[in-house]
């Protein structure tokens, strides 16, 4: 694999995942403390974001490639109760347009739809008197976006089925400041036809740290922390892409309009990135409960 197209290749990926940034993996403050049994809330995310340096193996790669990236994602949920137990079930549906330019090539322009995720997360605490609650989230990422197996690397469907196991802990202080841990696992099925070869990728671990507080009643700031480590790939037997340790930092600001409406606008900034773009922007975000 030329270098080129190893540093497209990277491109491409990571900013497919970048676009898809309201996914489980990447929650916001306050995001894992649960809407009463019987709620529905629908989400609309839209999120901008762009390239500031690239990287192989953690080393900046002078003129790399330069990633643009504009996304929408839908993400409707339902909140039940059983034997006891607040479930929410959900379901994400991304959309994006990532443009790729690569120094001598013409720039490479990607849209379409995703990959669906389903959900189902389950709070075994769920005690608001003490402001404490743990859940867990498995998802199941299905192979429904687009995808051509000559342009594989462009596709924003993977031709794989994926699995992430969220673990979410939540701890309310005083009035209005949370504090919040989450750690994330995801496990990639093969992609049997990369280029005619077979794209093997290894698990992720991502872990991560919330924190969010009041300024006034109605409205709240909040921080992420993210850290993430794994995720080598192989396409028939052939390292292209070692392991991750990337840092993220984000930060948002959310308002309350009343008791059914609210918005978000959230700023996202890789701090280091093993391989790929670093990618750098904003998403808002749209809540709607009844």
């Amino acid at each position: 694999m030329t270098m080129m197209r190893t540093m497209r290749r990277l491109a491409l990926a990571a900013a497919l995942v970048a676009a898809g940034s309201a996914h489980a993996g990447d929650p916001s403050a306050r995001d894992w403390i649960p809407a009463p049994p019987g709620t529905s809330v629908f989400a609309a995310y839209l999120l901008g974001l762009n390239s500031h340096g690239f990287y192989d193996r953690g080393n900046q790669i002078d003129d790399g490639p330069t990633v643009d990236v504009r996304g929408m994602v839908l993400r409707p949920m339902y909140f039940s109760e059983i034997m006891g137990k607040t479930v929410q079930y959900e379901l994400i549906l991304p959309a994006m347009r990532t443009t790729i330019g690569v120094s001598g090539a013409p720039d490479d322009r990607v849209t379409g739809v995703g990959d669906a995720q389903l959900g189902a997360a389950v709070w075994f605490i769920n005690n608001e008197a003490s402001k404490t609650w743990f859940a867990w989230e498995p998802f199941i990422t299905v192979p429904t976006g687009k995808y051509h197996s000559n342009h594989a690397d462009a596709s924003p469907g993977k031709n794989r089925w994926t699995t992430l196991q969220d673990f979410a802990f939540v701890q309310g202080i005083g009035e209005s400041t949370f504090l919040e841990a989450v750690a994330e696992f995801e496990f990639f099925g093969d992609n049997t036809n990369y280029y005619g070869g077979t794209l093997k990728k290894a698990p992720a671990i991502r872990l991560m740290a919330l924190a969010s507080t009041n300024i006034t009643e109605s409205t709240y700031v909040g921080m992420r922390y993210r850290y993430e480590t794994g995720g080598r790939e192989k396409v028939d037997g052939v390292e292209t892409v070692s392991s991750a340790r990337n840092h993220q930092l984000a930060f948002e600001i959310t308002h309350q309009i009343n008791d059914a409406n609210q918005v978000q606008l959230q700023y996202i900034h890789d701090l280091k990135v093993e391989n790929g773009p670093r990618m750098r922007g904003v998403q808002m975000r749209y809540v709607y409960a009844f």
